[in-house]
């Protein structure tokens, strides 16, 4: 791949190191292309995707049009390259962990800000939907790839399954503009401002999911500031009233769609990386208010994993 990149960036002049970064859970290829007094990022798809771009330059549009900060887009190449700003590489969940009380407050307002600029976004502006099914498909995901592989008891999963189901179809509406993949390790801490990335999946989805997304994050635990980023919600302008229960479900669907991400990583992918977030997750989900009600069947596994240190 890096031959390839090579081969196509021979018309820019000055390139002093061409390094692979480290992806997610994605399957593009990324590289640092360094020159003497500044850098690009190169994001690479296996091969030609004109839809996959075209979306990409697209949002990158709509979100800077709302105020919300993203990588520019330098150039396009063969419709399987973007060459982006370089943002460095200082995760908000590294800059979290490592600021003071007072640093971390000011991080949280920043990120309410970023969710209620999100909020605003006509729906309009996309025509996928993370609707009823799309979630259901979800929780058919998590019991075909977590369920199945980290409980070795016998488990009705076909009851766990209908469980899943029948909470999903408890949350709505689904008319609200959403990033998809909110959370820490999606945004870059870069010269005191944030900026959001990997966001080509946005979609039309339920109220409060971007919100969870990052105030339930499987990387990054808000614990007592959880309050302070909801309060800051309301500082910053969310002019709908918060419904815990819709808020709660939504939760609970996003971390058990995130626990089927990580079981697909760690034992189809070989990923063993995301391993670290699944307890964590796993806790989200057995301290969330709703969870007995909802999910009463599904605790002996739950509590299963998180004993046993999954």
């Amino acid at each position: 791949m890096k031959k390839y990149l090579e081969s196509k960036l021979i018309h820019l002049k000055g390139i002093k190191n061409i390094k692979k970064i480290r992806g997610e859970a994605s399957t593009r290829s990324f590289f640092r292309i360094s020159f003497d007094n500044y850098s690009l990022v190169a994001m690479i798809y296996g091969g030609e995707n004109n839809e996959e771009i075209e979306k990409i330059a697209r949002l990158t549009t709509l979100y800077r049009k709302y105020q919300l900060n993203v990588p520019g887009i330098k150039e396009i190449i063969d419709s399987r390259i973007i060459l982006q700003e370089d943002l460095g590489d200082c995760l908000v969940q590294t800059a979290f962990l490592r600021s003071r009380s007072a640093e971390r407050r000011k991080i949280l307002e920043k990120i309410a800000e970023l969710v209620i600029k999100l909020i605003r976004i006509p729906t309009s502006h996309t025509t996928s939907m993370l609707d009823t099914a799309r979630m259901k498909w979800e929780m058919d995901f998590f019991v075909t790839h977590f369920a199945r592989n980290f409980y070795p008891q016998s488990l009705d999963f076909e009851n766990l399954r209908q469980t899943l189901h029948n909470m999903v179809e408890c949350i709505g509406p689904i008319d609200t503009f959403a990033h998809r993949d909110f959370h820490s390790r999606n945004m870059l801490f870069y010269k005191e401002n944030i900026f959001l990335v990997d966001f080509q999946d946005s979609l039309r989805a339920p109220l409060f999911y971007d919100l969870v997304s990052f105030a339930f994050d499987a990387y990054l635990d808000l614990k007592s500031l959880r309050e302070f980023f909801m309060d800051s919600l309301k500082k910053q302008g969310m002019t709908v009233d918060i419904d815990d229960e819709q808020l709660r479900l939504t939760a609970l669907q996003r971390n058990i769609k995130a626990l089927g991400t990580f079981g697909f990583q760690v034992t189809v992918r070989k990923n063993l990386d995301y391993k670290k977030y699944i307890n964590r997750t796993i806790r989200h989900i057995l301290n969330n208010p709703l969870f007995e009600k909802f999910l009463e069947p599904s605790i002996d596994f739950f509590s299963f994993c998180i004993y046993n240190q999954i």
